[in-house]
């Protein structure tokens, strides 16, 4: 697979491609993982707030016997990160390659990024749902997406939700309590913007005691309501409104109308064949992360990618199948000490 030609809206391209080699290695040669795996910390005007002023947790308790139950959150003590991505147009133009069937998401989530090179501050992503067939990757763009920009991702399937209470915070007097998990995700990223990944919104549960996880996400996606979220645990304002909202679902005849109206509503069509060499190239990518092998340890030949478009049917879970069929048979040959 050779490498592009990106966008000159870049300031260098030149200098950007040896960052961006870590996500897209080049065929012809062995990539080196990049030193360090953490990024630096952002400059003290990329920092905010999200807890009130003069805001504290409760010591945490010296008996060791009991537990803290603030520590998932304890890090939204101090000021939060604000991730601004560099080389954002070839940024873009990655996750454009990384993801051919589903530009017109790709850009809707692209929007924020644009402000950024357009005004020099990163503007707020509108939420974006992501419609379309089961198996047309709606969840793998949205990721893909995000991680290439250097955001931290968070996914949540949606359909595992039994009422809002997740998303909302306990409170302290159930056994069980603990804070809403998009406070834990800040807290345990360091980040003010990560992005949240709703999977599946459509098979949440419509009759809860506890409220509607659809429900719930309208005050996380309306602007004013999430500079002020009440998280029920803490029971003091939070400010979330720096969250990127990534909403997935298969048809929208079960989301609801005011759901729907806070998203930029987009459809995802199920990728072709023509589509299977970009699309195979990420799974194989993925499966060196998911394995802690060195990126480029694999290798998908033509005859190997001919082989895989004649056999796809539009499903991306059965195109990881196939892919991994292929990486264990190539394990299969080789040399054995």
């Amino acid at each position: 697979m050779s490498r592009k030609t990106f966008s000159s809206s870049a300031r260098d391209e030149a200098d950007s491609l040896e960052v961006l080699m870590k996500y897209w290695p080049d065929e012809d040669e062995t990539p080196v993982p990049a030193e360090g795996a953490a990024d630096p910390a952002p400059p003290p005007d990329r920092m905010i707030r999200v807890l009130p002023d003069g805001f504290a947790f409760p010591a945490i308790p010296r008996n060791a016997r009991m537990p803290d139950r603030y520590a998932s959150v304890r890090r939204l003590e101090q000021p939060l990160g604000l991730h601004v991505p560099d080389f954002v147009a070839s940024r873009i133009d990655l996750a454009l390659q990384s993801c051919p069937h589903a530009a017109d998401a790709v850009e809707a989530m692209a929007n924020a990024e644009r402000d950024l090179m357009a005004w020099g501050t990163p503007g707020r992503m509108r939420p974006v749902l992501l419609v379309g067939p089961p198996g047309s990757g709606k969840s793998t763009v949205a990721r893909l997406y995000h991680e290439t920009m250097g955001h931290a991702v968070q996914k949540q399937n949606v359909a595992a939700m039994s009422d809002a209470l997740s998303l909302m915070g306990t409170h302290q007097t159930y056994g069980d309590s603990k804070p809403s998990i998009v406070l834990e995700a800040m807290a345990r990223t360091g980040m003010a913007n990560i992005c949240m990944i709703m999977d599946e919104v459509d098979k949440s549960p419509r009759e809860c005691r506890n409220g509607t996880v659809q429900d719930a996400l309208l005050q996380f996606l309306d602007l004013a309501e999430a500079r002020t979220f009440r998280d029920v645990f803490l029971n003091v304002p939070v400010d979330v409104s720096h969250v990127r909202w990534v909403m997935t679902a298969n048809s929208l005849e079960a989301v609801s109308a005011p759901l729907r109206s806070r998203c930029a509503v987009v459809h995802v069509p199920a990728p072709t064949a023509e589509h299977v060499p970009a699309l195979a190239w990420n799974i194989v990518r993925e499966i060196e992360v998911e394995r802690n092998l060195q990126p480029g340890w694999f290798d998908l030949s033509a005859y190997e990618l001919a082989q895989l478009q004649k056999v796809f049917a539009g499903d991306m879970r059965m195109l990881r199948r196939c892919v991994e069929i292929v990486l264990r048979e190539q394990v299969r040959h080789w040399p054995r000490a």
